[in-house]
């Protein structure tokens, strides 16, 4: 075999051996193509540089649209801004925001000067209380619609508003007995419900008021209480019975109304009785006004009906106010005269 021809079967031998690929053309110039170099094939072959992985391209970002036209905000005039507004000196204000100052600075340097004026402005919120207490009077005593003693008085005569309020209840409670009565649902083992029987037992007395006990049980009670009760055939489960004693107020046919799930006093099992029916609709509101111990129900509140505006001058603030009193029946309170 000739010497080119063993020099060319070395190189394959030695590619086949190594596992070479074929190398792209733009970075290795092949053997062949290398004559330069004459048959001195055993030179080192150029490092192979990896491909760099393709970034995916991304889309530039939109740009923003150029508006055109547009008025630029004016710059800010900052010698334009005012400074927040001082309270006044003396003022209510001014004393909550700076006697304790005073108070401090007499505490830490208690100078005869330093003490006296923290005294002398200390007599001058006080005074100022004292005067506004006595105006609040005046016109607490002049305004029926501001003195809580045209509702409710005060002292001993309470308990007479409570005694006339307790007749007042009776009264509604027997006109409601003649269309309503009450669902007892109790068991024979339960110690609350032997203790809400006897309760029971003297409002029906006292009122006329039906009691009906339903046993869930069907076993009487231990203290001998409602011996003709009725036996649960599903109502407990229909009305949501989960407590005992249960009471629900009912009017044939379908008028139910929950009262409680648990034990009640007499005045307590009254004031609820009221309440359902009311809700209920089955006494108005006037009857249900009268069973409350208030000499007079009155109310400032008027729900939704609130003012649209609200003046700023406090004389115009008062006097719709007042218009709104006069428009529920009631004369506005007189003006009173100026204080000193």
């Amino acid at each position: 075999m000739r010497r080119g021809e063993r020099a060319i079967g070395a190189v394959l031998v030695l590619l086949i051996v190594s596992g070479a690929g074929p190398t792209p053309a733009a970075e290795v110039i092949r053997f062949y193509e290398r004559g330069a170099e004459g048959w001195f094939w055993y030179a080192p072959e150029p490092p192979v540089t990896p491909e760099p992985e393709m970034q995916p391209e991304t889309e530039p970002p939109p740009s923003a649209p150029v508006m055109t036209n547009i008025p630029q905000p004016a710059e800010k005039d900052t010698a334009s801004e005012t400074a927040p507004t001082e309270p006044a000196p003396l003022s209510a204000a001014w004393l909550r925001a700076n006697l304790e100052h005073y108070q401090r600075q007499a505490i830490d340097d208690p100078t005869p000067t330093k003490v006296a004026l923290y005294l002398y402005l200390q007599r001058i919120a006080l005074d100022k209380a004292s005067r506004f207490t006595d105006v609040y009077q005046r016109v607490v005593q002049s305004d029926p619609y501001l003195d809580e003693t045209t509702r409710h008085p005060v002292g001993n005569y309470a308990n007479l508003l409570n005694r006339i309020a307790g007749q007042q209840r009776a009264a509604v409670l027997k006109d409601l007995a003649g269309e309503a009565g009450i669902w007892f649902f109790y068991r024979s083992d339960c110690p609350y419900c032997a203790a809400q029987a006897p309760v029971l037992h003297l409002l029906s007395e006292q009122t006329g008021i039906r009691v009906q006990a339903i046993a869930l049980d069907g076993r009487a009670l231990p203290n001998g209480r409602f011996p003709q009760f009725g036996r649960d055939t599903g109502q407990a489960v229909r009305l949501g019975v989960i407590s005992t004693p249960a009471l629900f107020l009912v009017r044939p046919p379908d008028g139910i109304v929950p009262i409680a799930q648990g034990l009640l006093s007499l005045s307590d099992l009254e004031q609820r009785l009221l309440l359902a029916a009311r809700e209920a609709g089955w006494i108005d509101e006037a009857a249900y006004a009268h069973t409350k111990p208030l000499v007079a129900d009155l109310s400032l509140d008027w729900g939704p009906e609130t003012p649209l505006s609200v003046p700023e001058n406090p004389d115009a603030f008062l006097e719709l106010l007042r218009s709104r009193v006069a428009g529920d029946g009631l004369i506005a309170a007189p003006e009173l005269p100026p204080t000193d």
